[in-house]
C-alpha cells in the first residue's frame, strides 16, 4: 500500500477515517500542547538544576536508576525557547468520552511521514470524498514547521545547515517515516559515518578526498536513540557513533534535536507522576491523564475485519505528533489510528473537521515574511553537498537497477530461445541451449548453477530457474538484486522523485510473487523489464543533473559494461558449428536490443563477428560498449576534483585502448594449437578478463575516492568490485 521499501508485510489500511469534530480536536490538541510544555520543563530541570528530584512528587529513585538518564548531557544549552523539537503521543478515547494517554515517544518521535503518506494514499483512493470534505490539511502545518526549523538553525547568525541523522539498520517502515520527515523539512539524511566531530564542531564527510575539511553542520535532527550517538561520552554503541558529538553540543556549536537524554521522559514512573508534576511545575491540572487499565474504549466505525459488508465498531489508538515552532508547540492536525482489538491490525487516517465559522486565510500570517530573503534562499539551495554514504547508495542504486534489468532480459531471452530449441532434436539446437543456459550462470555468477546440472533433466533445470528468480538469499539471483535495489533507496527519499517509490514497490511485489504467478515466466519477466524501464524514465525525468546523477550514471554504465562483457565471454568465447552459432548470436542480439541496428547495418543473417563489431564500435547503440565508455567518460569528467586523478583516469584509458585494438575476426579465431571442431577456444575470454579487471580497478578507485571506507564493498549483494 505504501510507497516504501518494507521487507515485511505492512499493516492493512482501513479506508474509513477516524473523524474528529472541531470541539473534540480543540480539547485534545490543548491537552497535547500542555503535555509537551510539561515534558519540556521537566527536561530543562532534569538536565539543568535538577530541583524536581528534591520534591516528594518526583519518582527520584526510578529516574536516577534509569539508564536513559545520560549524565554527560547535563548542562547542554538550547538555542530556542524550548528544548524539545518533537513529541509523539499515543492516546485513545474511553467509552465515557475522555481522552487518555498510553505512551509518549520523546527520544525518537515518529509518525510525521506515515501520517502524510497515509493521507496521500487514501486521498488518491477516494479523491471526490477527500475534495468534498472540509478537513484541516497537513501541508500548511509542515510549511510552518519547515520555516521555524530553518530559522532555529540560523540562530545567532549561523548559516542554517541542518542534517537528519538516521539509523541505517532500523526497521523499514520507521526508516520510511523518518526519511519522509527529512524530506518535508528540506534537510539531507545522513548516517553516523557521514559526520565527524572535532575541536567542538561537527562537519559532514563529503564525497571526494578524505583530507577534505567537510561541510560544517549547525543542527542535527537525530532519529537515532540517544545512547547510540557518542562512544566517547556515552559508551560503545553498535552504530559506532560520532566521537565528540556530545562535546560539540556542549560547546554550543551544534544543536541536537531532540536533545540527548530525552528517553528519560518516557520513564513509566515519571508518566504516572505527571499529574502531580504538572500542578507543581505549570500550576495547572493535567488535561490528559494516563490510561486506566480497566477503562472501556470507545468504538469507531471501521471495516469488518472478518470481511462483512457492514461497518463495525473497533477500538483504536491515535498516534499524534506535537512539534516545536517559533510560537510554541503545535499539533499536527491529523495522525495515525491503529485498531486495538484482537482482530488483524489496520491503519486508519485521522481527519480533523474544520469549524463552520473558520475560513482558510488567503495570505500569510502577519509577523512572518511570505518569502525569505534572497540571501537565505541561496544558502539553503546551495546546501547540502553530497555525503559519502548517500553517494555510495546512489552509485549502487545505479548498479542494482542495471543488474535487475540485465538479469531479467537475459532470463527472458534464454527461456524464449530454449522453448524454441527444445522443439528441435538436432545437435546444433542442443549445443545452443547448453551454451545459453550456462551463460546465465556465468553472467549472474550464481555458481555452480547450470554448469553442474544434467541439462537433459527438465526438473533440475526448472528448479534452478526458480531459484534464480525467487531465492532472495542467493547472491546474483533476480530476487536478491531486486531486494538490494530497494534497500539502496531507503536513504534516498529526499533525492529521488515520489514517482519512483510505487515503481520499486510494484517491482518488489512482482519478484516476490513470481513463484506463484500463474502466467508464463516470460510474461512475468517482461513485467520486470517494463518496471526497470519505468524506473529509469522516472529517474531520468526528475533527478537533478548534479553529483548524485553522475554517480548513478557511473554505476549504471559500469554494471552494463560488465554485464555485456560477461555475456560475450560466455556466449561467444568458443567456436561452434555454424547453425549453433547463429542461434546463440540471435539470442545475444535480443538480449542487447541490437537486432534492428544489426539488420540496418549488415543486411545479413546474424554472425558472431559482425555482431561483436557492432557491439564494440557503434556509438549510437545504447547497449554497445562504445556507448557505455563514452557516457562513462563524460560522467567521470564532471566529478568534483581538485586535480586530475590518475586512479580514475588510468583504468578507463587502459580499457579504451584495449577495446580500440580489438578486431572481431581475430578475437573469434580459434587459438593456435586448439583442437579442430566445435568448442574451440578463442582469444575473446582472455581479452574480456583483462577488460573486466580494468573496470573493477576503476570502480575500486571511485569508491576509495568518493565513498566512505566502510562501504567500499557492497554489503547488499555480490562483491564484484
Amino acid at each position: 500500500m505504501f510507497a516504501a521499501d518494507v521487507s515485511a508485510p505492512s499493516p492493512a489500511l482501513d479506508p474509513v477515517p477516524v473523524v474528529l469534530d472541531a470541539e473534540s480536536w480543540a480539547e485534545l490538541s490543548a491537552g497535547l500542547v500542555q503535555r509537551a510544555r510539561l515534558l519540556d520543563a521537566l527536561y530543562a530541570d532534569l538536565y539543568g538544576p535538577r530541583t524536581v528530584l528534591d520534591t516528594e512528587v518526583a519518582p527520584a529513585a526510578a529516574l536516577l536508576a534509569d539508564l536513559a538518564y545520560l549524565r554527560p548531557a547535563v548542562g547542554i544549552p538550547a538555542r530556542g525557547a524550548h528544548h524539545l523539537f518533537a513529541v509523539s503521543t499515543t492516546v485513545s478515547r474511553t467509552a465515557e468520552g475522555a481522552w487518555v494517554v498510553h505512551e509518549d515517544a520523546v527520544d525518537v518521535p515518529r509518525g510525521a511521514g506515515l501520517t502524510l503518506e497515509l493521507r496521500r494514499v487514501l486521498s488518491r483512493s477516494a479523491p471526490s470524498l477527500y475534495r468534498s470534505t472540509e478537513m484541516r490539511r497537513l501541508h500548511p502545518f509542515f510549511d510552518t514547521l519547515r520555516t521555524s526549523f530553518h530559522q532555529r538553525t540560523r540562530a545567532d547568525g549561523r548559516a542554517g545547515r541542518p542534517v537528519v541523522l538516521l539509523d541505517d539498520a532500523e526497521e523499514p517502515l520507521s526508516a520510511f517515516d523518518h526519511s519522509w520527515l527529512a524530506n518535508l523539512l528540506g534537510a539531507p539524511t545522513v548516517s553516523v559515518g557521514d559526520l565527524r566531530a572535532g575541536a567542538g564542531a561537527v562537519t559532514l564527510r563529503l564525497s571526494g578526498l578524505a583530507s577534505a575539511p567537510g561541510e560544517p553542520v549547525d543542527a542535527v535532527l537525530r532519529l537515532v536513540p540517544s545512547p547510540l550517538l557518542d562512544p566517547l561520552d556515552l559508551g560503545p554503541t553498535p552504530l559506532g557513533g560520532v566521537t565528540g558529538l556530545v562535546e560539540a553540543a556542549r560547546c554550543g556549536d551544534v544543536e541536537i534535536l531532540n536533545p540527548l537524554g530525552t528517553g528519560l521522559l518516557e520513564n513509566p514512573a515519571l508518566r504516572a507522576a505527571l499529574p502531580d508534576l504538572c500542578r507543581q511545575m505549570l500550576h495547572e491540572d493535567l488535561q490528559l491523564r494516563p490510561a486506566p487499565a480497566d477503562a472501556a474504549p470507545a468504538l469507531w466505525p471501521s471495516l469488518d475485519p472478518s470481511g462483512g459488508e457492514e461497518l463495525t465498531g473497533r477500538p483504536v489508538t491515535l498516534s499524534l505528533l506535537v512539534m516545536g515552532t517559533e510560537d510554541g508547540f503545535e499539533v499536527l492536525p491529523g495522525g495515525i489510528a491503529r485498531t486495538a482489538d484482537e482482530g488483524p491490525e489496520a491503519l486508519k487516517d485521522v481527519w480533523v473537521a474544520v469549524p463552520d465559522t473558520s475560513a482558510v486565510p488567503d495570505e500569510e500570517p502577519t509577523g512572518r515574511p511570505a518569502v525569505e530573503p534572497a540571501s537565505r534562499r541561496a544558502s539553503v539551495s546551495a546546501y547540502p553537498t553530497m555525503t559519502r554514504s548517500v553517494g555510495s547508495d546512489l552509485f549502487w542504486f545505479g548498479r542494482y537497477l542495471e543488474r535487475v534489468d540485465s538479469t531479467a532480459r537475459l532470463l527472458r531471452t534464454v527461456l524464449d530461445t530454449s522453448n524454441d530449441l527444445d522443439a528441435e532434436h538436432s545437435r546444433s539446437a542442443r549445443a545452443a541451449r547448453t551454451v545459453l543456459l550456462r551463460a546465465v550462470t556465468e553472467v549472474t555468477t550464481t555458481y555452480p548453477g547450470f554448469l553442474d546440472l544434467d541439462l537433459r533433466d527438465g526438473e533440475a533445470v526448472r528448479l534452478e530457474i526458480e531459484s534464480l528468480l525467487g531465492d532472495v538469499g542467493r547472491p546474483g539471483s533476480l530476487a536478491q538484486s531486486a531486494a538490494a535495489l530497494a534497500h539502496t533507496t531507503r536513504t534516498l527519499r529526499d533525492l529521488l522523485s515520489d514517482d519512483v517509490w510505487p515503481v520499486i514497490t510494484r517491482m518488489r511485489l512482482q519478484v516476490r510473487g513470481g513463484s506463484v504467478d500463474p502466467r508464463p515466466l516470460e510474461q512475468w519477466l517482461t513485467d520486470i523489464v517494463d518496471g526497470c524501464l519505468t524506473l529509469s524514465g522516472a529517474v531520468a525525468d526528475a533527478m537533478p543533473r548534479d553529483l548524485g546523477w553522475d554517480l548513478t550514471e557511473i554505476g549504471r554504465k559500469i554494471e552494463r559494461t560488465m554485464s555485456l562483457l560477461a555475456l560475450l565471454r560466455a556466449a561467444l568465447g568458443h567456436r561452434r558449428g555454424r547453425a549453433a552459432e547463429e542461434r546463440i548470436a540471435n539470442a545475444v542480439a535480443l538480449i542487447t536490443e541490437s537486432g534492428a541496428s544489426y539488420r540496418r547495418s549488415f543486411h545479413a543473417a546474424v554472425q558472431p563477428e559482425l555482431l561483436v563489431e557492432l557491439l564494440l564500435s557503434d556509438t549510437t547503440l545504447p547497449r554497445s560498449l562504445a556507448f557505455q565508455l563514452d557516457r562513462l567518460g563524460q560522467a567521470l569528467d564532471r566529478l568534483p576534483e581538485t586535480a586530475p586523478s590518475p586512479e580514475l583516469r588510468a583504468p578507463l584509458s587502459a580499457l579504451r585502448t584495449r577495446l580500440a585494438a580489438w578486431e572481431p575476426h581475430e578475437l573469434l579465431r580459434p587459438l593456435p594449437g586448439a583442437p579442430a571442431g566445435e568448442d574451440a577456444p578463442t582469444a575473446l575470454p582472455a581479452e574480456i578478463d583483462a577488460a573486466t579487471e580494468s573496470l573493477r580497478s576503476l570502480a575500486t578507485a571511485l569508491e576509495d575516492r568518493f565513498f566512505r571506507a566502510s562501504e567500499s564493498t557492497s554489503r547488499w549483494g555480490v562483491d564484484d568490485v
